[in-house]
């Protein structure tokens, strides 16, 4: 119904912000338990709690420090990119210069 709805008065859905926020958070988890296992509970925990899509960017952060402890540093960069991107148009802090990866 809500589909429905979105449809009606036609407004995208896939840009509301409910689904940017799972998607990114989606993205967060993945790239955490692909790269990193269990080893980070803690951090996988804060990730699906987060309530907006501040706290996920902040939690870009502790993303970052796990990978590189798990991984070497530029694959970690090149792995935040990427997640750092889907920031785009959602936080002002994602800027094009972020998404570059060093």
């Amino acid at each position: 119904m809500r589909n429905s709805f979105w449809a009606f008065i036609g407004r995208d859905i896939s840009r509301t912000p409910d689904v940017i926020i799972r998607a990114i958070r989606s993205a967060m988890l993945l790239a955490l338990d692909e790269h990193c296992g269990a080893d980070h509970f803690e951090l996988h925990i804060k990730i699906k709690l987060a309530k907006d899509i501040s706290a996920l960017w902040y939690l870009r952060i502790d993303l970052m420090q796990a990978i590189c402890a798990c991984r070497e540093e530029s694959f970690a960069r090149g792995v935040l990119a990427g997640v750092t991107a889907m920031f785009q148009g959602h936080h002002s802090g994602a800027t094009p210069s972020r998404f570059v990866s060093l």
